[in-house]
């Protein structure tokens, strides 16, 4: 199973490089939002876990872009942000 994992912060991103790879899952890995957006087009993917707080494209529209290239896997979505509106747009 292939993971794609977008998460601007090296101590969370490495943790779960190391976890997943560690359960034998192919994991790619992107510290931004282009670069997640790149590794989602061009290779893929069975899942992805994605932060909303990126820098350059949010996460957000991170999920945007990549279900308009109607790529159709699940996404877990990270984030700090408690707020409710923030939740359902990400649901949305």
């Amino acid at each position: 199973m292939r993971v794609l994992v977008v998460e601007d912060e090296d101590s969370l991103r490495s943790q779960l490089h190391k976890q997943l790879g560690a359960k034998g899952y192919s994991v790619d890995v992107a510290a931004d939002g282009e670069t997640g957006l790149y590794l989602g087009r061009e290779y893929p993917m069975d899942i992805a876990i994605i932060d909303l707080g990126l820098p350059g494209i949010s996460g957000i529209e991170l999920i945007r872009q990549l279900r308009a290239l109607q790529r159709p896997f699940p996404i877990l979505i990270l984030t700090a942000r408690d707020a409710w509106q923030d939740k359902v747009e990400g649901l949305e």
